[in-house]
């Protein structure tokens, strides 16, 4: 059997420091505990007698500590902002509307924004009685994407019928009825004995029908 007491991964393994000297093999425990850091420019510049000049420009920062350092921003710097940035208005009619906000009792910029996107910039007086209400600007959001969906439902259904009226009549009417503001009931109304659909489908000019039922209004 081999002696390998002089092993350098046998003394490794055992614990026992090996003697490297004459055979120049490193092992394990000759290894730094950490990895050296990688070098930088300037470290290899320095090494290979090269002059690269100022390098601070390149260097990389730390950009957390850059974030650390940044002030954030008041409800008047932060409406000015919004208001000449993102809704493109002068810069005097900004300051004007963003100092109205910053001397309410809205002291958080991020909540003010969330309110001007919902009802404007001039909708200070609107947020402030909807605050008092225990309302938040989420609560609000929820409220008008309800009614923005149930008025899409709405205009929907409407579409339906002025589709299944405009199969009725000759190409142009239906369309020229709801140009006009008369509604799919308004159809039913009685006119000289006859009801508008009634009319309509026997021929009669569409704009006296539409005539009467104005009419029939006052």
């Amino acid at each position: 059997m081999p002696d390998i007491s002089h092993d350098p991964v046998y003394l490794w393994l055992t614990g026992a420091r090996p003697t490297t000297a004459g055979t120049g093999a490193p092992t394990p425990a000759d290894m730094p505990a950490r990895r050296p850091a990688a070098a930088t420019a300037s470290d290899i510049a320095r090494r290979e007698g090269l002059d690269l000049g100022d390098l601070s420009a390149y260097q990389r920062r730390d950009r957390r500590a850059r974030r650390g350092r940044g002030r954030r921003p008041t409800v008047l710097e932060a409406v000015t902002r919004f208001a000449t940035t993102g809704l493109r208005i002068p810069r005097e009619r900004a300051v004007a509307h963003a100092r109205r906000w910053a001397a309410s009792s809205i002291t958080d910029p991020d909540e003010a924004l969330e309110w001007i996107r919902l009802l404007g910039l001039a909708g200070l007086d609107s947020a402030l009685r909807l605050r008092r209400k225990g309302i938040t600007p989420a609560m609000e959001k929820t409220r008008q994407e309800g009614e923005e969906q149930a008025q899409r439902a709405a205009r929907a259904a409407e579409d339906r019928r002025w589709a299944e009226i405009a199969a009725r009549y000759r190409p142009g009417i239906a369309s020229q009825l709801r140009l006009n503001g008369c509604t799919p009931d308004m159809l039913d109304r009685v006119l000289d004995g006859k009801t508008a659909d009634q009319l309509l489908r026997e021929g009669r000019p569409v704009q006296i029908v539409i005539n009467a039922l104005r009419e029939a209004e006052v």
